[in-house]
C-alpha cells in the first residue's frame, strides 16, 4: 500500500500543479486590476472590427481587426480600463467629444496573466489622426512616428480602417521591453495585413503561421 502511494505521489504532485497554475493566474490577475484602479469594459464594436498599429514610432505594418487578435491570443481574455480614464470618457462623451483613451486586454492563460496595452484612436480619417499628434508634437508630428498620411490613407483606401495602437506589453508585472509589432510578429507569429512602405496589403487579417 505504501508503495503504491509513493508511485502516485509524483502523478498527485502534477495534478495538484495542473489545477493550481490557474488559480494563481486568475487571482494575480485580481491583484493587477485592484492595484491599478481597472473596471471590466465593452470595448466599442468599431474597436474590436478596426485594425491597428503595435509600434508608435515607425510602424511598419497594420495588424487586425482587433478582435481577430484577441482570438489568436487564446486564453480568457477582458477589456479593463482605468477607474479615472472612464471618469475622464464619460466626461468627454456628455460633451459631444470622442477622444483617445486607454484599454488593457486582459489575457488570463493557464500560467500568467499577460496585459496588452492600447490607445483607442476615434478618427474618421488619416488626417484627423495627424491633427491629434499635432496637439502633442507639432510639425514635427510625421517625424517623431515615421508614418505619413499618404501611408495611412493607402491603408483607408484598402479597407483597413485603423482604431487603436499596440503600445505595450504587460507580464507578471513587468513592461516587456520589446516593442509590440516585432513580439507578435516574431514570438507569436501573427501575421501582418498591410505593410505601410510598400502600400499594399499581405494577408488575410490575424492569423496565425
Amino acid at each position: 500500500m505504501l508503495k503504491r502511494i509513493c508511485h502516485m505521489a509524483p502523478l498527485l504532485l502534477l495534478a495538484g500543479l495542473i489545477f493550481t497554475a490557474p488559480v494563481v493566474a486568475a487571482q494575480t490577475s485580481q491583484a493587477f486590476r485592484q492595484q491599478n484602479g481597472l473596471l471590466a469594459f465593452d470595448a466599442p464594436a468599431w474597436v474590436l472590427e478596426g485594425y491597428f498599429l503595435a509600434r508608435e514610432k515607425n510602424p511598419a505594418y497594420v495588424f487586425g481587426p482587433v478582435g481577430d487578435f484577441v482570438a489568436a491570443l487564446g486564453g480568457t481574455p477582458t477589456w479593463l480600463i482605468e477607474d479615472l480614464e472612464l471618469k475622464r470618457l464619460q466626461e468627454a462623451a456628455a460633451a459631444g467629444k470622442q477622444p483617445e483613451y486607454t484599454l488593457f486586454l486582459e489575457v488570463v492563460l493557464p500560467e500568467r496573466a499577460q496585459y496588452w496595452v492600447f490607445v483607442v484612436l476615434p478618427h474618421a480619417s488619416a488626417q484627423d489622426w495627424f491633427d491629434a499628434r499635432r496637439a502633442f508634437h507639432g510639425g514635427k508630428a510625421q517625424a517623431y512616428y515615421g508614418v505619413t498620411r499618404q501611408q495611412l490613407e493607402r491603408a483607408l483606401e484598402q479597407g483597413l480602417n485603423i482604431k487603436a495602437e499596440l503600445r505595450f506589453l504587460i507580464e507578471q508585472g513587468e513592461t516587456s521591453l520589446q516593442i509590440p509589432e516585432e513580439a507578435i510578429v516574431d514570438q507569436y507569429k501573427i501575421r501582418p495585413v498591410f505593410d505601410l512602405s510598400a502600400g499594399r496589403r499581405l494577408d488575410s487579417p490575424a492569423k496565425t503561421d
